[in-house]
This record gives C-alpha cells, structure tokens and sequence, in this order.
C-alpha cells in the first residue's frame, strides 16, 4: 500500500506544515547560532556530563527531544513539557558510556500548584582513572571521578498555546579528593502555534556558577536547544510516524542538528532512528520502545567512530 495514503493528512496539508516546519527550524537555527557567536573560540567546558542527554528514546532519536519532552525525563530536556503530564510518572534510565563511564537518570513528577512538578537526580561516574605524579610506567594507584546535578523543575501553562518551564539544579563533582559544588538554571517553552500537530519548543541550559576545583575555575556548559516535532497519524498501524529536529549550541562548541523520527504501531511498539550533524565522532542512532500500559521499556544505541565504541541506553517509566 503506498505510504501517502497511510497518513491521514491530505498531501496538500502535509507539504504545507512541513513547510512550516521547515521555515520554524530554520529560524530557531539562526537564533541558535547568534547565542553564542564567539562560542567557536571559547576554550573547553567542565562538567561534560550536563551535555549527554538523558532517556533511551531521546537518544534513538538523535537527542532530536526539545519539542517532544513530556515525561518526567522533560526535567532535564525542557521543564515546559510537564505540563503535559496527566498524573505522576517516575522515569529511570542508565547508560553504559565509553570505557569505564556510566550514567544514571532518576526523575518523578506530577502535577501540582497549577502545573507540574518535577524531582530529578542525574549521575556520572567514571572507574578506574589512573593516577600519576610524574610520567611513569605503573601508576601509583587508580581514582574515581563521580558528578552529580539534582534538581527541581516546574512547569506551567501560560495560555491554550503557551507553556514554560524552570529547573533549579545544585551541582557536585568530585575528583580524587578535590570536590566542589555550584548551581545552575534551566529555563524553557512549549508552544503549538497551529490547531495541528506542530510542536515548537526552546530551552536554555545550565545558566550559573561553579566553584573552584584544585584552584582551577569550571565555567558550566550553557546550552541553547531550538527544536520542533510533527506528529502524522496512521489509522492502519493504529500509530503515528513522529518527525523531530533539534539545533543545539553549547558554549565550547559549534552549531549542531540532531534529527529524529519515530514510528509507533499500536500504540505498544515504536521503531526510532536518529541522526546528529556536526558531531567528529557520531552520527547515527536507533532503537525501539514497549509501552505496556503503565510501564515503558526503552533502548537506545549509538555507535562511535575512531574505535571508541559504542554506547547502550535503557530506560523504565512508569505512571503512578
């Protein structure tokens, strides 16, 4: 059967909003790139971790999730997608990173005080660092390096189109046995300007300060993130196919796109695949999801180039 006829959208609607699309990615990207113009230039930011995204099926999808957050993993992406939270959720979700790097997201939110509300505690822990005073060929031991970023994020409807979102994180690294600790801000919208399916969002991330860590100042990784996301239903699969963009620029970096689609069947099956431009050492991303009513089983996989691996995400929600 020839896929047009599957969507349920004539051709000329489906042209026109992915036209729209197009001419709102476009926009954001600008926007994106005008953030941090000398951003090229700016030497290398601490706290890595605060830049790898969180949840399997944001990774499948190329971290394309600006627009599309809302669950309760929308505490780290953008909090305006709380809203969108009809009762409370607890997400979870680990990720084995390259060698001995490990990741660990755990968030619950529900609705509360007119909006949402939302918990999250994000983890990084990398084993096994060895441990040198001079250049030598034993080291003298090996340490641990372990961050941690926790947060409250609330999100709330501004108007039937409108909504926006605030996460207050406190931040902790330590090294060895050098620790120090700071904070940051998360500030985001959602918004559906059309009676379609077109989600456009936009957040910023990690606006604060750090301390001093062994007498060196660590500047945070703010990120600016422009994305939008289109939902075509498929009456015959019982599912939709779902489209998504991102444009992200953190502070030490160059502009980059992450592109995601998704599609469902059932509405208990999805099949996902992602792409990120402007990466050295990645591009490609794919994975599937199970939704058993209440319970939400994902899993992501990302491929790196160079030798360096690949990477397994997983994830578990549940609706309470």
């Amino acid at each position: 059967m020839d896929f047009q006829i599957l969507i349920k959208t004539n051709r000329g609607d489906v042209l026109t909003n992915l036209k729209r699309l197009f001419l709102l990615l476009g926009v954001g990207f600008l926007f994106v790139r005008s953030a941090f113009p000398q951003a090229g230039d700016a030497g290398g930011t601490g706290l890595a971790f605060l830049k790898v995204g969180v949840g399997a099926r944001a990774s499948a999808m190329g971290e394309a999730y600006t627009a599309l957050s809302s669950d309760a993993t929308a505490t780290y992406w953008n909090p305006a997608g709380l809203i969108l939270l009809s009762g409370g959720q607890v997400a979870f979700a680990h990720t084995e990173w390259l060698e001995d790097v490990s990741n660990d997201f755990l968030a619950i939110a529900f609705p509360l005080l007119g909006g949402s509300v939302g918990f999250s505690v994000y983890s990084n822990n990398v084993d096994g660092i060895e441990r040198r005073v001079i250049p030598s060929e034993q080291p003298l031991g090996t340490i641990d390096a372990n961050d941690i970023a926790a947060g409250i994020s609330y999100g709330r409807s501004l108007s039937e189109r409108l909504a926006a979102g605030v996460t207050v994180k406190y931040l902790y690294e330590k090294i060895f046995t050098a620790s120090v600790a700071g904070y940051a801000f998360d500030f985001g919208v959602r918004f559906k300007p059309l009676d379609n399916p077109l989600i456009v969002a936009a957040v910023v991330q990690n606006l604060g300060s750090m301390g001093t860590l062994a007498k060196a100042s660590i500047d945070l990784p703010t990120t600016v993130r422009v994305g939008a996301s289109y939902r075509f239903p498929i009456e015959q699969l019982g599912g939709a196919l779902l489209l998504a963009a991102d444009g992200v620029k953190v502070a030490d970096n160059n502009l980059r796109g992450n592109f995601g689609l998704e599609l469902s069947v059932r509405n208990h099956l999805a099949f996902r695949f992602g792409y990120q431009a402007g990466f050295d050492e990645k591009s490609v991303a794919g994975g599937f999801g199970l939704n058993f009513s209440r319970y939400y089983l994902d899993y992501g996989y990302a491929p790196f180039d160079s030798n360096l691996g690949d990477t397994h995400r997983f994830s578990f929600g549940l609706d309470l």
